[in-house]
């Protein structure tokens, strides 16, 4: 991780909120095409339950609208007007305010990774301030140079939940004095030790019984802005790193920006074929905008094409035929201490959702797998896999 602070901002020329970052929404627009918006501005609602807000991260022009299958969220995409007007209003109620100003959506349910209902409380909330790519940014770094919003985030947080507020963190940060209420958790040493999945399988395993939430640390600190300031704030401080990226470094800009805007100017001269993550190659995706959970933007370059080798049907054959899984400790270090990779990735690969569950998934979702997919001799994406699985334990409770 890079522990320097992020002393340089740009902000993009648009923003997208994109149905990748909210999970089972069908949108009902309060927007059209055209329209201009202010910072922290609803543009649209959770169609079956309105309560839950989604908020224009920056001032602007509403540029395109569209629908995703099934009426889902395609992407609304605001263009950047200089004029950066933002809605004030002091808010007194912590759940009302993050409903209606935008910041609820920032929640995860564990198990199944959903939006949580307006009226649910869960058992325990996680803050993730801990990162498993040491290519993030420092969390430490990112607070203290936000003063004292990550703190009154915290404090907020103790009003949603009659449980503990666990911060994960890496050893030694010393990012939140211990209470009754707030509690902290140590990361290993291990990046599947700084995944989500290792604080809540150690701390508060949803295996069994119960609900808890995970929320992003820079969530939390725009939780505290809000509250005490009345104003939305999606800042975020990302990485610019990759094999292509001429100066890898921390910059400020905001949640959903144009990749491409954030990538000018930042490719190693004379290359040519740029892909542009958001997250990394094994853990983000390829993607024109910045995900709301990322911190990193990789710049990567367009793998080569190859020509076709002569294949013999034998060759062809063993191809395309199921390759096994083969037990290693790589496997296992790649997933929370207590969970047997080897043994759930065989239940996800047939869709054995029983035995999945039995293994522990619902403790875990995509990107806490993401690193058993390189590791894996079988060749399986193993987050599509560990969907499939959730989706159909969710369908049956």
């Amino acid at each position: 991780m890079t522990a320097e602070a992020a002393h340089e901002t740009r902000m993009p020329e648009r923003v997208a909120l994109t149905g990748a970052d909210c999970p089972g929404v069908r949108p009902r627009f309060a927007v059209e095409q055209g329209q201009r918006v202010a910072r922290g501005e609803t543009v649209f609602v959770d169609r079956a339950r309105p309560e839950i807000a989604f908020a224009a991260p920056m001032a602007g022009t509403v540029a395109r609208v569209e629908y995703g299958p099934r009426r889902t969220l395609g992407s609304l995409v605001i263009a950047r007007e200089e004029r950066d007007d933002a809605v004030t209003k002091r808010p007194e109620d912590v759940r009302a305010a993050l409903l209606a100003r935008g910041l609820w959506p920032a929640f995860r349910t564990r198990p199944f990774g959903r939006i949580p209902d307006p009226d649910a409380v869960p058992d325990a909330i996680f803050v993730i301030a801990c990162e498993p790519d040491p290519a993030a940014p420092d969390p430490a770094a990112v607070i203290t140079q936000a003063g004292d919003t990550f703190a009154r985030g915290l404090k907020h947080l103790t009003r949603l939940t009659e449980g503990p507020v666990w911060v994960c963190q890496h050893p030694g940060a010393n990012l939140a004095p211990v209470s009754d209420r707030v509690r902290v958790s140590d990361s290993g040493r291990r990046p599947a030790e700084r995944t989500a999945a290792a604080h809540v399988h150690r701390c508060r395993s949803v295996a069994d019984t119960g609900t808890v939430w995970t929320v992003g640390y820079q969530d939390v600190m725009s939780v505290g802005a809000l509250m005490e300031t009345g104003r939305f704030d999606a800042t975020r401080t990302v990485m610019l790193t990759g094999p292509l990226a001429r100066r890898p470094r921390a910059i400020q800009t905001v949640a959903g920006a144009d990749l491409r805007d954030l990538s000018a100017g930042e490719v190693t001269l004379g290359v040519r074929g740029l892909r542009l993550f958001s997250g990394t190659p094994s853990a983000g995706r390829q993607a024109a905008w910045l995900g709301r959970d990322h911190r990193i933007v990789t710049l990567d370059a367009t793998p080569p094409r190859r020509r076709p080798a002569h294949r013999t049907w034998l060759g062809l054959r063993a191809e395309t035929g199921p390759r096994p899984i083969i037990p290693s400790d790589r496997l296992d270090h790649a997933l929370p201490r207590g969970i047997y990779a080897a043994p759930l990735m065989r239940a996800l690969a047939v869709g054995d959702a029983e035995t999945a569950e039995r293994l522990g998934c619902l403790d875990l979702l995509e990107d806490d797998v993401a690193l058993l997919s390189p590791l894996c001799t079988s060749g399986a994406d193993y987050r599509p896999l560990l969907r499939r699985v959730l989706d159909e334990l969710e369908e049956a409770r």
